[in-house]
């Protein structure tokens, strides 16, 4: 197992994606105007044998939407097939993307788009209506229409209710109200550990809401460094060994990894930030970090290895330092 892993460390693929391989084949071909794969990948989300894929479909249109916001491809494959709950749907998500990277640009558009997509998600809904996925899109727009706004969320909440009523532990869903709640949004320190906690604590054995209160540390160190040159950073070592991350990790690794549930589909960017947390925390030289290390593979995330060093090497390193202390045993 460790040969194979030391094998991989000449690539880290970032590629958003992930090991989703038919997800990544239909992002190339969209950006290239043939939407046929693009429209097999989300359908199949909803018609699954074993019952809806929210956490696949979820990630399945951010990753298309990133890809083709800059065109107008999504447009016209909607204009074909105005009935098509998944062109609207990528539709809407296409439209959040513009209206988000606007509101994080400062552009004097922003307000249009925002109201643009805020339709087509609306839309999107009403042809799905058990989908929770248009009502996840709802809360990033509502997190960039709150930004620094710290009161008056009562809109984020509803839209929030209603992706909970019809996917009480949808990851992406879950995720997008915590950033909500990031300092740099809507909220604050504290209401971002409050709700952590809290959807932690209530998520069953194996859902990887288990893993919310690593983000929520990470984010911490993130915004105390914000402008801190490189030299001048508080130590991660210091802030990830701590009595409370440390607990947390082990949680992370009892509840979550310590289930036999299936991988959900962003489980390579929730094992980069228990990994993440475990190497800065002094657990490199441990079974379990190795493991972690081989069923990620080449999948490195930007976030969070960025927020401590640059995050190819970053990772490359502490995965060096993994195998290379059980081999110096031999």
């Amino acid at each position: 197992m460790a040969a194979k892993t030391r094998n991989d460390v000449l690539r880290v693929n970032m590629d958003p994606a992930l090991s989703d391989l038919a997800l990544a084949e239909a992002r190339d071909a969209l950006a290239s105007g043939d939407w046929g794969p693009a429209r097999d990948v989300l359908a199949e989300t909803r018609r699954a044998l074993e019952g809806p894929q929210w956490d696949r479909r979820s990630h399945r249109v951010r990753v298309l939407a990133e890809a083709v916001a800059n065109s107008s491809w999504v447009e016209r494959w909607q204009v074909l097939e105005p009935v098509n709950p998944d062109a609207a749907l990528l539709r809407a998500q296409v439209e959040t993307v513009r209206a988000l990277r606007g509101s994080l640009a400062g552009g004097t558009g922003y307000h249009e788009t925002a109201a643009e997509a805020l339709d087509l998600c609306t839309h999107a809904a009403e042809m799905a209506p058990q989908d929770p996925t248009p009502w996840v899109v709802m809360l990033t727009l509502a997190r960039a229409a709150d930004r620094g706004r710290r009161t008056g969320h009562d809109e984020f909440w509803h839209r929030w209710q209603q992706m909970r009523g019809r996917d009480a532990f949808n990851r992406d869903g879950q995720h997008e109200a915590l950033m909500y709640l990031f300092g740099a949004w809507c909220g604050s320190h504290e209401e971002m550990y409050d709700f952590a906690y809290w959807l932690a604590g209530e998520a069953p054995p194996g859902s990887p809401l288990a893993a919310l209160p690593l983000v929520a540390h990470a984010e911490v160190y993130r915004t105390a460094n914000l402008g801190v040159t490189r030299p001048r950073q508080s130590s991660p070592q210091a802030h990830w060994s701590r009595d409370l991350v440390t607990a947390d990790v082990d949680r992370v690794l009892r509840s979550w990894l310590g289930s036999a549930i299936e991988p959900h589909a962003q489980a390579d960017l929730d094992r980069n930030y228990l990994l993440h947390a475990m190497v800065y925390s002094g657990l490199v030289d441990t079974d379990e970090t190795r493991a972690l290390f081989d069923a990620i593979g080449s999948h490195a995330m930007r976030v969070p290895w960025s927020y401590t060093g640059d995050p190819e090497s970053s990772f490359l390193y502490w995965r060096d330092q993994a195998f290379h202390a059980t081999a110096a045993r031999r």
